[in-house]
């Protein structure tokens, strides 16, 4: 009998501690729900940021490809080096834009290349490239715009 006594006591100051506490449990779910909104917002602009990367990785590498391809032949066959046609320059613009399509949220913002050990007999080509995109969740805390860096490498000369 006595042991029903405390049981009903605890149970009494339970209940009662919860009838009190409905209103927090509100506060607290208006403070959450925008906090998961906004994390799953970052998660969706983040992965576009990272698609766009991936695409722009694949333009990069096959404009490498490419532009590795434009020795000249007819130098090369008579002096045994490697002498880069004067087109490359439009091969790496025709090969990266004819495999990156442009998307509303996001912009170009330069194409560039070098070239290690010169026109003259050269050993490797490098794309570099930096996209912006624009985010749409993210602004709420003041990031307008993630930028996505890529590089790819093509080699010009064979291995020795």
């Amino acid at each position: 009998m006595l042991i029903f006594g405390w049981v009903v006591i605890i149970l009494v100051r339970l209940t009662s501690k919860l009838k009190n506490n409905r209103g927090s449990t509100l506060v607290l779910m208006i403070i959450l729900i925008p906090v998961f909104l906004l994390i799953v917002g970052m998660i969706v602009d983040i992965g576009r940021a990272f698609v766009i990367k991936e695409e722009l990785n694949k333009a990069c590498m096959i404009a490498a490809e490419e532009t590795s391809k434009c020795i000249n032949i007819n130098i090369a066959e008579s002096s045994g080096t490697n002498n880069l046609s004067g087109e490359y320059s439009n091969t790496i613009n025709y090969y990266f834009y004819n495999n990156y399509k442009d998307k509303s949220y996001s912009r170009i913002n330069y194409l560039d290349h070098n070239i290690s050990g010169g026109t003259n007999n050269p050993k490797y080509i490098e794309i570099l490239c930096e996209a912006e995109v624009d985010c749409f969740f993210l602004k709420l805390i003041s990031i307008d715009s993630i930028k996505v860096h890529s590089k790819a490498n093509g080699r010009l000369r064979r291995i020795k």
